[in-house]
């Protein structure tokens, strides 16, 4: 049996679509194995969103390369957003066998044993490609990948370069694919898309309200997680949809990005801080004591001390529950990388330091609330250790539960009693 091993970094899209081809490998008879260990062919999904992850996506190639100088025979292939947008630096740094575009990723047929495979412009793709699939490999919660691309092109994002123009699944197929993946046991899904709030059927007039109408119908499917949405695309009608189904995880991510509305305007978003604010009330009324997270950059070019103090003010006053906090990173070919005042490293950290204790200032007044409210929390059992079950509930928040009988798949509910570990125990 041959043995294949993959590596994935980067955003739950990226999880779906290995999962995809881990289990067309695994129809294959390959066996999967980790990524330190020898396989046959070594998979790398990039991702692009950050110096950061280009660096990680680099040092995987060259991990699989020494597995290579070890045994010639050895294939190594390279996907993903840094891949798509980068290819040439890819090809640079040698001893590397293919190279697949982002669209193609999921079709094995097209280059697995091809010898006729192209690489393609992302920035062509007109069609949702799309692979079904009945097992989210070795996870207990299934994401369900219903959306690609993005038309936004913000001033500091590469994702665009990388995953190209706004493409969503078919209605009636992501209900296919929702209700396999149920009947396979997943009691969770998560939708998941580059930019979600972008979901359309054309063919079939669907947008994303009428696609969660539809998918909380699905018999034994007991939550419905929806993933980062941008707040200018959170409109009226998506909030009255998600209020009207208990099914529909009261946790909402928004991609703020900054509380200046002059960063705001630099970064090219689609909406003001007064905008964001009467959002997350609306939020906050439609589902009560529900769990809002937030992306925050620090460090956009430009971005005063005073810009700075209007991000941290606004978040302060703000009912959310956690932020997740970027240094903001040069990516070369976007607007922002050649904007005047880049800001110091130092500058940066020093200001995302404070942001993160904020976070975690905030995430425990949100717990203790929960507790205080006996706010009822559900969950998918992720793991059990010596008799106790922990899970990612409904809220976004950990919670533990102690039972000789506890097995992992198993939904557990119940009311926070106190603070455990990073979690609640209920």
């Amino acid at each position: 049996m041959k043995k294949a091993a993959i590596a994935t970094l980067g955003c739950k899209v990226n999880q779906v679509e290995t999962s995809s081809i881990v289990q067309q490998l695994i129809e294959r008879n390959y066996q999967i194995v980790e990524f330190h260990e020898p396989a046959d062919i070594y998979i790398i999904n990039t991702c692009t969103v950050t110096n950061r992850t280009d660096f990680k996506s680099r040092n995987l190639i060259r991990q699989a390369q020494k597995q290579k100088q070890l045994n010639p025979g050895v294939r190594i292939i390279v996907t993903g957003c840094y891949a798509q947008k980068e290819r040439d630096d890819i090809i640079e740094l040698g001893e590397i066998d293919l190279i697949v575009d982002n669209q193609s990723k999921i079709d094995l047929d097209a280059w697995l044993d091809s010898d006729s495979y192209q690489f393609e412009d992302i920035m062509q793709a007109s069609t949702f490609n799309w692979k079904s699939i009945d097992s989210m490999h070795e996870r207990t919660r299934a994401f369900l990948k219903v959306q690609d691309g993005c038309n936004y092109f913000c001033a500091y994002c590469a994702v665009p370069y990388g995953r190209g123009p706004s493409r969503s699944m078919d209605f009636d197929e992501v209900l296919k694919q929702a209700t396999n993946l149920v009947e396979q046991g997943y009691k969770e899904i998560v939708l998941a898309g580059i930019n979600l709030g972008l979901y359309n059927d054309i063919k079939a007039n669907k947008k994303l309200p009428e696609l969660i109408n539809a998918l909380v119908e699905i018999d034994k499917l007991n939550l419905l997680r929806i993933s980062s949405i941008e707040p200018d695309l959170f409109t009226d009608e998506l909030i009255n949809t998600i209020t009207k189904s208990n099914k529909v995880c009261p946790h909402f991510h928004l991609a703020l990005q900054s509380g200046s509305d002059s960063i705001l305007k630099r970064m090219g978003r689609k909406y003001n801080v007064q905008s964001v604010k009467s959002l997350i009330e609306k939020l906050s009324v439609a589902k009560k004591n529900c769990a809002i997270g937030l992306d925050v950059i620090c460090g956009f070019p430009g971005e005063t001390e005073e810009e700075f103090r209007h991000t941290f003010d606004l978040i302060s006053d703000l009912p959310i529950t956690y932020l997740h906090v970027f240094v903001y990173s040069k990516r070369k070919g976007t607007p922002a990388a050649t904007m005047p005042d880049q800001i110091h490293g130092d500058v940066s950290k020093q200001r995302s330091n404070l942001l993160i204790e904020l976070s975690n200032a905030r995430k425990q007044a949100f717990m203790q609330n929960i507790i205080l409210h006996q706010t009822q929390l559900c969950g998918v059992v992720e793991q059990v250790e010596k008799q106790v079950g922990s899970s990612l509930s409904d809220h976004y928040i950990r919670i533990y539960r102690t039972s000789a009988d506890i097995a992992e798949n198993e939904i557990i509910c119940g009311e926070g009693i106190k603070l455990y570990k990073d979690g609640i125990v209920i």
